[in-house]
């Protein structure tokens, strides 16, 4: 019936109407002939079983039936009181042992507990407790920063592939172990969330802690640190969910930070400087050039406390990398803003190093009015 001409929907409805109704369908189960007797004979359903039984023979005229009714949920306490009415499990979970599924100590027939066997079962020892404690601990943070069910069940994966069970995490805090998963998930999702942002939704715990745990886990598991060099969180990455997040999601602004950023690192990898930035403040400093330049409403009312409130950076980091982007304006704005560099807010120095840099800036526009700027991609 996968036509869509007219032949074919009248098709369609005539065998929805002809289809029989669940009403129909029990009857016609229980109407059959048995094949050993050959006639009408009494028929029964073992619900425990799922077979269809002749009561004359014995012969099981079907096997594993499908029961289609209802199935039955508990909604208040009362309800708790009686025999549970429930006849499935909650769904199994392939990260634990056996898929999660376990024993459980049944009511007596007058609905009271055997207190002792309880005991002794609960008593035993359960290896999916503590995971199970775990997976809710990193649920609770993913949560609480926002994230997807695909990174919460990746940093499950994670702590189950790295933890053992009754290993003891020597000189390692949970807290910080849960945040360095949620941090290799979301890399390995491509969702970029700095050390400082996973911190904030990990209680009792520091960068620092979150850190050496992120290091235990890559050297734990084979290939993880490739995947994780491969993954690395860029400044161009960080720039595209800050500036969503200022407001700033205008394709040229975003443009704009992203050539301000990359002529920057090409620039100091030339001039032979090997240290990296965080890309956390490298991305904040190229935000707060670019919106003092920027023609729009949208950078209005912007500024460095607001940037370090979305960056998660502090003012102070910002304006430190900000005073290292200041005196390659020239040559990392494009053409078209090069005149507007005056506009810019100097960072604060010695009187010296700022006499220095008003004459080094003075010489770079003078080159750029001549055309000896570095040729920058058109945006």
């Amino acid at each position: 019936l996968g036509g869509h001409g007219p032949h074919h929907r009248r098709l369609a409805a005539a065998v929805m109407a002809t289809a029989p109704s669940p009403a129909q369908q029990e009857a016609a189960k229980f109407s059959q002939i048995c094949r050993n007797c050959a006639k009408p004979t009494a028929i029964i359903e073992d619900h425990q079983q799922g077979d269809l039984v002749c009561t004359e023979c014995g012969l099981v005229l079907e096997s594993r039936v499908v029961d289609e009714s209802s199935e039955w949920r508990t909604f208040s306490d009362s309800d708790k009181a009686g025999v549970d009415p429930n006849r499935t499990a909650g769904p199994t979970n392939r990260m634990l042992a056996n898929g999660g599924l376990s024993t459980s100590i049944g009511k007596n027939p007058d609905g009271t507990y055997n207190q002792t066997l309880t005991r002794l079962h609960n008593r035993g020892a359960n290896p999916d407790r503590a995971l199970l404690q775990a997976f809710g601990r990193i649920g609770e943070m993913a949560d609480h920063l926002g994230m997807t069910s695909v990174v919460k069940d990746g940093a499950c994966d994670i702590y189950r592939t790295v933890v053992k069970p009754g290993q003891p995490l020597l000189g390692k805090s949970q807290p910080a172990m849960f945040a360095a998963c949620l941090y290799i998930a979301c890399r390995q999702e491509g969702t970029n969330r700095t050390f400082k942002e996973i911190c904030g939704g990990a209680p009792n715990t520091t960068v620092k802690e979150i850190g050496r745990c992120y290091k235990y886990i890559v050297k734990a598991i084979d290939g993880l640190n490739t995947q994780m060099m491969e993954q690395m969180i860029t400044p161009e990455k960080l720039t595209n969910r800050f500036c969503g997040n200022l407001g700033l999601a205008n394709l040229e602004f975003l443009k704009l930070a992203t050539a301000v950023i990359a002529t920057f690192r090409s620039l100091r990898i030339t001039e032979g400087h090997t240290s990296e930035k965080q890309p956390a403040s490298v991305a904040a400093a190229a935000i707060w050039l670019c919106v003092q330049i920027w023609r729009g409403e949208a950078a209005e009312g912007i500024d460095v406390k607001r940037i370090s409130e979305i960056s998660g950076m502090a003012e102070a980091t910002i304006l430190t990398s900000y005073a290292d982007m200041y005196p390659y304006a020239a040559k990392m704005l494009p053409e078209a803003y090069v005149e507007r560099i005056p506009e810019l807010e100097a960072p604060r120095m010695d009187k010296s190093d700022a006499a220095a840099l008003e004459a080094g800036l003075a010489g770079l526009i003078g080159d750029a009015e001549n055309g000896a700027l570095l040729s920058l991609p058109p945006l």
